[in-house]
């Protein structure tokens, strides 16, 4: 017999033989199975009752720093929206400005008292532009107060709005490879060989089964 070659029964007793030895290992099996759910169900239960106890401890303060965290970004929001209102009101203030001393030092003769209109005109265009980007960036970074530092985060959520319309091969970087199989393995234990899939063959496998 070639090394690695599985051997073949030649007779019926060889045969009844190796039914019984089979039988014997899948009651041992069944067996050893029993007894290591039987002996670790007490530690499996109390990782139970011990995530459920701290679970619940959690439970509360994780509610109530939701909803704290949720006062405290619906007022910052407010005031940032308030900051970034006054920042541009000033910025257009300040424009206004900016131009009637540009008209003002175009009417002014004397050179000196026109320098000086010009330079005011020029100190409120650079006032304008800082309101400016001030309107666009107030109250972006944290803010740091006695108790603590406020900031916020931003990140990208989603909804499906139609299942019939999702094309997951536009995902299929998304999952591994044993998930795609999972996946697959139910479709084919749901629609057996009735429902090809591209780049899958679908085939049925036989094994012998023994009962005692």
């Amino acid at each position: 017999m070639v090394e690695g070659e599985k051997p073949a029964i030649k007779t019926d007793e060889q045969r009844e033989a190796l039914v019984t030895l089979s039988l014997q290992a899948a009651k041992l099996i069944k067996k050893v199975d029993e007894t290591r759910l039987l002996t670790t169900k007490p530690l499996r239960e109390e990782v139970e009752e011990t995530n459920k106890f701290f679970t619940a401890i959690v439970d509360r303060p994780t509610r109530v720093k939701s909803s704290f965290d949720s006062m405290i970004g619906d007022y910052d929001s407010a005031r940032r929206d308030a900051q970034r209102r006054e920042a541009a009101a000033a910025a257009r203030k300040a424009e206004e400005i900016a131009k009637a001393k540009l008209d003002e030092a175009t009417q002014v003769e004397h050179s000196v008292q026109s320098d000086v209109v010009m330079n005011e005109a020029a100190a409120a265009e650079n006032f304008a532009q800082k309101m400016a980007a001030l309107a666009v960036t107030a109250g972006s970074g944290p803010v740091r107060t006695e108790a603590g530092t406020v900031f916020s985060t931003k990140t990208w959520e989603f909804r499906v709005t139609d299942w019939a319309k999702l094309d997951l091969r536009e995902l299929r970087d998304s999952f591994t490879s044993d998930e795609i199989e999972k996946a697959i393995r139910k479709h084919v234990r749901t629609h057996k060989n009735t429902k090809p899939l591209a780049g899958v063959t679908i085939f049925q496998d036989e094994k012998t089964r023994l009962r005692g």
